[in-house]
């Protein structure tokens, strides 16, 4: 149950119970999640970071093919950001569906910046300058609406990094301008890592404020929405708390697994399945203001377990070498 319940209750009601880290519920599921993703990370770097599921140079994808597919990456982002901030301009939301904006000229010129953003994503015009502001009106986010909201998703930071160090990519307009269409050579081979790592905090962020430390909201959000599938499956002693714990603890685990870098393709296959398995039921505002998570997803299961470095495929697609 990887989505944000705050998105769909009113999240006044609920706030973050941050005395409540002490207590047995808390505690059993982050200790958990902290033991798993140790473990498994001294048994993946003993292993000598041996990838568990296949990536497609394994799979037999030519090193020309892998480069040129990875070459279009920046887009996928670029086009999957921007079509969730052009939503939330145009409905007055800053980045997110339960920040919403004052009907005031602040709000007003916010959304008509998210917009200006949105289409330079998509149209790949001015990207690196779009990028920093989008990193600028996170910061202003901060200051509207408290630091909480914003940390909570520390992936569009990631995002804001990612597109101002590699730009667009192909098919973009900056590309009439050869200078706007480079990428920050230096810091291509940290794009992918910082952009791992945020969505990481964000999930790990997310695991304790909308469940483990606030167990009301995620109560009330499945009072509208059962999503807690274990009675039916013959498990009746897992009630709505401990779905809630478990669904915590399997959140953090993922989010500490990516900040860790540790079995990323396997990670990120398991957490599709939950990702994907809510849209049918939460409709649009779960999809489109997860888009950009969907792209860092799919770049990440491309892009596995590799480590920066000036010989990695992403560095010779963003600066179209070959091996």
């Amino acid at each position: 149950m990887i989505l944000h319940e705050r998105w769909f209750l009113d999240e006044s009601k609920f706030p973050v119970q941050f005395d409540t880290w002490s207590s047995p519920e808390s505690l059993i599921p982050i200790a958990i999640a902290v033991g798993v993703t140790a473990i498994a990370t001294i048994i993946y770097r003993s292993r000598g970071r041996h990838s568990v599921v296949p990536g497609p140079l394994q799979l037999g994808m030519p090193w020309e093919n892998y480069v040129r597919l990875l070459s279009w990456v920046p887009l996928v982002i670029g086009v999957h950001m921007g079509v969730s901030l052009l939503v939330s301009g145009v409905n007055r939301q800053l980045l997110l569906p339960n920040l919403v904006l004052p009907v005031n000229l602040l709000g007003g010129v916010l959304g008509m910046i998210e917009i200006a953003i949105a289409l330079s994503f998509i149209y790949g015009a001015l990207t690196r300058p779009a990028a920093a502001v989008l990193a600028f009106i996170w910061l202003v986010g901060a200051l509207i609406f408290g630091p909480l909201r914003l940390i909570e998703h520390t992936e569009i930071l990631g995002v804001a990094f990612f597109l101002f160090v590699t730009t667009r990519g192909p098919l973009a307009f900056d590309m009439a301008v050869d200078k706007l269409n480079k990428p920050w050579a230096p810091l291509v081979p940290y794009a992918v890592p910082v952009l791992r790592i945020a969505l990481g905090v964000f999930l790990c962020v997310v695991a304790t404020t909308e469940k483990i430390w606030n167990l009301p909201m995620g109560l009330a959000f499945l009072t509208d929405h059962n999503f807690n599938f274990f009675p039916y499956i013959g498990l009746p002693q897992i009630d709505n708390t401990k779905f809630l714990l478990l669904a915590g603890t399997i959140e953090l685990l993922v989010g500490l697994m990516l900040i860790a870098g540790t079995y990323v393709r396997l990670v990120i296959l398991i957490t599709l399945i939950p990702f994907n398995l809510t849209l049918p039921f939460m409709g649009w505002r779960e999809l489109v203001g997860h888009l950009p998570t969907y792209g860092i997803l799919a770049l990440l299961l491309l892009w596995g377990d590799e480590r920066p470095g000036e010989q990695g495929a992403l560095v010779r697609a963003l600066r179209g070498g070959k091996a």
